[in-house]
């Protein structure tokens, strides 16, 4: 079996779309769930660079919904560089109806370092650096 591209993106887009005003919440407890899918597996997190390890593992070969995933951690600064996204596809399509995006990797991203570092995790901003499905994910850890 192979998957579609565009099923997802239409599935996607079309759950957000259905939730509503409740899109905003579920989204952020599905990131919380993907993220303590991880953390619960992950066992223990000696430091920052094992974080960003273990957690982009998880991305790359357990979640598979990009070509390409790296995570960088240090003490201050938490990135995701994500290339050939599906779920972005989804979020273009909302977009061009004028329909708020929603991401679970965003908020995954958040609990995950809250969950195995024990920081605040403040969102520094996305960058949209190339075509649809390539963004960067910038934090700070608190």
């Amino acid at each position: 079996m192979t998957t579609s591209l565009n099923f997802f993106k239409q599935y996607h887009s079309t759950v957000i779309k259905a939730l509503g005003d409740d899109a905003k919440k579920v989204n952020a407890k599905v990131g919380s769930i993907m993220a303590d899918n991880w953390a619960d597996k992950a066992g223990t997190i000696n430091n920052n660079a094992e974080f960003a390890k273990s957690f982009e593992n998880y991305l790359k070969n357990q979640l598979e919904f990009a070509k390409h995933v790296k995570v960088d951690c240090d003490d201050k600064n938490y990135t995701l560089d994500i290339k050939g996204c599906a779920i972005c596809h989804g979020n273009e399509m909302l977009r061009k109806e004028g329909v708020a995006t929603a991401c679970p990797i965003m908020q995954a991203a958040k609990y995950a370092a809250v969950r195995k570092l024990g920081k605040d995790v403040i969102t520094k901003g996305v960058e949209k650096p190339g075509p649809v499905g390539e963004c960067i994910m910038r934090f700070e850890l608190e």
